[in-house]
């Protein structure tokens, strides 16, 4: 986005020792042999300590690993949508923005194959350099605040395309050698908070600014919401997750 101990305890061993006293002298060769004694007990105390920590650790990364989904399976699910070739279907309006969905609420889309309309600058001769086919966008508002939202999904040949005109949108926007436009055409003002994400050949994107296109902070939170609610929440896990699967 731009705008442009572990605790550790403490384990208390008391070692046994007689039950009430002894009115005789211990002879010398008990003597010798109660510190070997305790020097072995205090080793096997140590052990179980080492093993039983190993067995709580196993047993917490375990739990752990339940709630987040196998890193293979993820893998094979994108490799789904790695290039056209393997994902060939076209991208829709309907498919990218539906309508009544409680994320946004959808002003105007388009659907486009020259993805230079998309963008300004040098990132159009990019996209056309990369191989753009498609470009689908929509003017969008939150429901939780009064914000104009640009955004669009932009479809390239393969992941390496998307990853390497996502690696150049930083660069463009920062430097305003090149960004996105709105649906009418017109170039994002210098310095209007705008997100982007890649998965599979996909580029996804999303510029805001306020009720009358006024600029915001980059650090404002509803920015961080908006780009968040719709680029990972919306786009990334939703639409192009029933791609993946």
């Amino acid at each position: 986005m731009r705008y442009a101990t572990p605790t550790r305890s403490a384990l208390l061993v008391r070692q046994p020792g007689p039950i009430g006293q002894h009115r005789y002298p211990v002879p010398h060769r008990h003597a010798r042999r109660n510190p070997q004694q305790t020097a072995h007990l205090l080793t096997r105390g140590l052990a179980a300590l080492i093993v039983s920590g190993i067995v709580v650790m196993l047993a917490v990364l375990i739990v752990a690993d339940e709630g987040h989904p196998p890193v293979a399976a993820a893998s094979e699910a994108d490799s789904r949508i790695a290039s056209r070739a393997v994902d060939p279907e076209p991208l829709s309006e309907t498919e990218v923005f539906p309508a009544g969905s409680a994320t946004f609420r959808t002003a105007r889309t388009t659907l486009t194959a020259d993805c230079a309309l998309a963008a300004s600058g040098t990132l159009r001769s990019t996209l056309r350099r990369y191989g753009c086919t498609q470009a689908v966008r929509a003017a969008l508002t939150v429901p939780h605040a009064a914000y104009r939202v640009t955004a669009g999904v932009l479809n390239l040949p393969d992941t390496a395309s998307a990853e390497a005109v996502g690696r150049l949108v930083p660069t463009l926007v920062e430097s305003g050698d090149g960004g996105f436009t709105d649906l009418a055409g017109a170039e994002t003002a210098p310095g209007t908070p705008v997100g982007w994400r890649t998965r599979g050949h996909y580029l996804m994107y999303c510029a805001i600014t306020g009720p009358d296109g006024e600029l915001l902070p980059g650090d404002d939170p509803q920015v961080q919401r908006i780009t968040s609610d719709l680029l990972d929440a919306h786009l990334s896990e939703t639409v192009l997750s029933r791609r993946a699967v």
